[in-house]
């Protein structure tokens, strides 16, 4: 587990630095939308934590809304 935090903060430092200096708002929101996202999951597999897969949930999604594939 702490091997995955040390490793999302030097891709945080690497990559997030020259967001705020550029003042790129925008990408920068985007950016830790999927940063917080990814962290959340690598952080749930490292202790453990069975995630189910989020295509089961998109194939019931669209199942739901009369579309196959």
């Amino acid at each position: 587990m702490l091997w995955v935090a040390a490793g999302f903060a030097l891709i945080a430092l690497i990559d997030l630095i020259p967001l705020i200096k550029k003042r790129f708002w925008h990408t920068m929101r985007v950016f830790l939308a999927v940063f917080a996202a990814a962290l959340t999951l690598s952080a749930l597999l490292a202790g453990g934590v069975a995630v189910p897969s989020v295509m089961l949930w998109l194939g019931s999604l669209l199942k739901a809304i009369g579309i196959s594939y």
